[in-house]
Parts: C-alpha cells; sequence; structure tokens
C-alpha cells in the first residue's frame, strides 16, 4: 500500500489468533525490519506462548495498551528494541534471541483521563452508512465502552485483558460521549461493557443525565447484564432514558451447575430477572452454555426446560476453555497441544472441552435440541 509504517499493530482474540500469525508474517515477508506489535486478549494471558509460535511477532502489550502502547513506541523510536525495554510494565518482547520483558498486564485506573476514541481519524460515514444493516429498534448503531473489568470469576470466562477490578467511568464522561456520537449521526447505542450495572447508583446518574440533556437515543446491553442486578426501579430508569434491548447471561438451568462454575445466580433469579424486563417492555435474549463443567443429561434437561419455560430467544454455545479462564488453568498441559484453529465454540463434533458426566453423543443431542429451540422462539 506504500505506506511505510514506523511500526504495525495487530491486536487478536483467540479464534482469531491463527489469522493475525499469517497476517504478521506476511508483513514480516514485506518489510521485514519494520517491528511488528501484538496486543489483545490471547497475547496477553500466553505471551511467552505467543512470542514461541510466531516469530514475525517483536512484542507484546499485554493487557490494556492505551499508555504502555505509547511508552514502548517512545523506546523503541528512541533506542530500538533493547534491554532497557525490561523497565515497562506490561511489555514481552524479543531480543537476543530470548524473550524478554514483563508478562503481567496492565490496566488503567482512571478512565476518564483517557480521551474519546478518535473516531475522527476513521470514515465515519462508512460505519454509519454499514450499521444501518444492524438489527435495531434505531439506526445508525454505535458501540461504546464505560466500564472496564469485572469482579466474578465465573469458570468459562477469561478477564485477563480488562482484569477482575471493575473500573468505570463517570457519568458525565459517559453522556459526554454519547452526545458526541449523537452529533456524528448515530442513533443507537450499543454499550458492551462487561458489567455495565456492576454500580448501580451509577447506572442511576447515568440515566437522570441522559434524560436531562434530551439525548434523543437507544441503548443495547448487548454484552450481557446479570440478572441478580435486576430491581423494578433500576430497568425503569434505564428503560425511561432509552434502554430498551438486554441480554442476560443465564448459562445454565441447573442451580448446582450454576453453583460449580462460581456464577453466583440462581434459576428462581433468572426467572424473575425475565418477569420485570419482559413486564416493563423490553427485548430480552438469553445466553446459555452447554457442557459445562459438572454437565450430566439431567442438568442438560433442565437447561433445556428452562429455555422452554421463558419462552425467549437463545444464544448458546459450547463450553470452550480459553486462555486465562480458571477452567484453562485446570485444564493443564491437556491443551499444550491444541491448535488454535479448533477454538470455534459452535462445533460440538470436535469439543475441546467433554464435561466428565456427559458422551460426545450426548452433548451433540442436547446442541441439536438447543438449535431447535432457538430457531423456534427467534
Amino acid at each position: 500500500l506504500g505506506l511505510n509504517p514506523d511500526a504495525i499493530g495487530l491486536s487478536a482474540l483467540t479464534w482469531t489468533i491463527p489469522s493475525a500469525y499469517e497476517l504478521a508474517e506476511a508483513l514480516k515477508d514485506d518489510s521485514p525490519d519494520t517491528p511488528v506489535i501484538l496486543g489483545g486478549p490471547h497475547v496477553s494471558a500466553l505471551p511467552r506462548r505467543t512470542l514461541k509460535e510466531c516469530e514475525a511477532i517483536d512484542a507484546a502489550i499485554l493487557g490494556e495498551g492505551e499508555k504502555t502502547f505509547p511508552d514502548f513506541l517512545g523506546h523503541l523510536f528512541s533506542k530500538g528494541m533493547g534491554p532497557e525495554m525490561k523497565a515497562l510494565n506490561g511489555v514481552a518482547f524479543r531480543h537476543g534471541g530470548e524473550i524478554a520483558g514483563d508478562t503481567e498486564p496492565v490496566y488503567v485506573e482512571d478512565l476518564d483521563a483517557l480521551p474519546s476514541p478518535a473516531r475522527h481519524l476513521f470514515p465515519m460515514s462508512e460505519y454509519v452508512k454499514w450499521s444501518k444493516n444492524f438489527e435495531a429498534r434505531q439506526t445508525p448503531v454505535a458501540s461504546m465502552i464505560t466500564s472496564r473489568g469485572c469482579p466474578h470469576r465465573c469458570i468459562f470466562c477469561t478477564r485477563v485483558n480488562n482484569g477482575v477490578r471493575h473500573r468505570a467511568r463517570s457519568p458525565g464522561n459517559v453522556v459526554r460521549e454519547m452526545a458526541e456520537l449523537k452529533d456524528m449521526g448515530f442513533n443507537e447505542v450499543q454499550i458492551v461493557d462487561d458489567n455495565f450495572t456492576h454500580n448501580r447508583e451509577r447506572v442511576h446518574e447515568i440515566c437522570t443525565l441522559i434524560r436531562q440533556r434530551g439525548l434523543d437515543l437507544t441503548f443495547q446491553l448487548a454484552n450481557g447484564m446479570r440478572v441478580d442486578h435486576v430491581t423494578q426501579e433500576l430497568m425503569q430508569t434505564m428503560y425511561n432514558a432509552g434502554f430498551y434491548s438486554i441480554h442476560f447471561g443465564v448459562e445454565s438451568g441447573d442451580d448446582r451447575i450454576l453453583r460449580d462454575i462460581r456464577k453466583g445466580i440462581t434459576v428462581d433469579q433468572v426467572r424473575e430477572a425475565v418477569r420485570i424486563t419482559r413486564d416493563i417492555g423490553y427485548e430480552l435474549n438469553l445466553f446459555f452454555v452447554i457442557g459445562l463443567p459438572g454437565s450430566t443429561v439431567e442438568s442438560e434437561e433442565r437447561t433445556l426446560a428452562l429455555m422452554e419455560e421463558l419462552g425467549l430467544p437463545v444464544t448458546y454455545s459450547v463450553c470452550t476453555p480459553y486462555p486465562g479462564s480458571p477452567l484453562w488453568e485446570q485444564m493443564g498441559d491437556k491443551m499444550d497441544e491444541v491448535t488454535w484453529d479448533r477454538f470455534d465454540e459452535g462445533d460440538v463434533a470436535d469439543p475441546l472441552y467433554l464435561p466428565d458426566g456427559m458422551t460426545l453423543s450426548e452433548l451433540q443431542e442436547v446442541v441439536d435440541r438447543a438449535k431447535a429451540l432457538q430457531t423456534s422462539m427467534s
């Protein structure tokens, strides 16, 4: 393309890491002297393994990179990839044939100190046009993050890239960005926080400011909300401010499984959350995970029965041990030889995890039934 960059930054999830490797190798073939730096959840969980697997990647930024990456580039452009970089937190790098540096992810403490995303550097008219294809009450649709991290430790979930400590932007800071999005021509916002409602007082304040500023926006919580955060007052306040679409992380219809995976909710709380939000008028979607640790045919029957009882659109996945999750740690060296192209949550024919209480054919039958329910309720 003739860009001749001084450095190239890439980001990858576990299921996209094969493509990231291919891209890094192609970039190195084209420009051998240009440093290639990788960030994202996968390398944050497995920095040394990632750099060993792909020699085209020169360095990794671990955790949240808004401060770490500029510090790294400052060292890179002034001194090169040298031993001085060992003083940087959250940077792993290749030097002298070895992998050096700090392999602990770094997290930003004061989110309000960060500027708004530099959307002006992108062709926003193309984003506006493309987002009109979204299923939404209003289009165009933008996305934003108002908080980071989640203090819960569900066994299947990795929090290595955003941390387990919840950090939140102030209500004024959040609503200012919402107003910016409105000025750019967006009419709906997807909030993709890990745990938007962790601080419910903050959510109330955000909703109050939205209404005070008269922002004609609608909102989705597309990344999920905990059912134990639902109260009549909170959900009505959010609805009055423009929130209308909620995804609930249910995971299982069996209380024993919910305890075993450390979800911290009960099936009765699921039912109550659905009742409250459905009565208010929310559009709902339920997340389930099939084949969780401890699952049996009987526990999966309870999950399928709950799906049918609630009669709502569902999204399901097959339990997958992602790097950085407690389940990955429990798997130990069983995951050492697994190739990254197998990380497909919908592929039950070759699952990476099979609970002790189920056979592969039993797991397949549950997935088939869940798929049929998904189709009938969509």
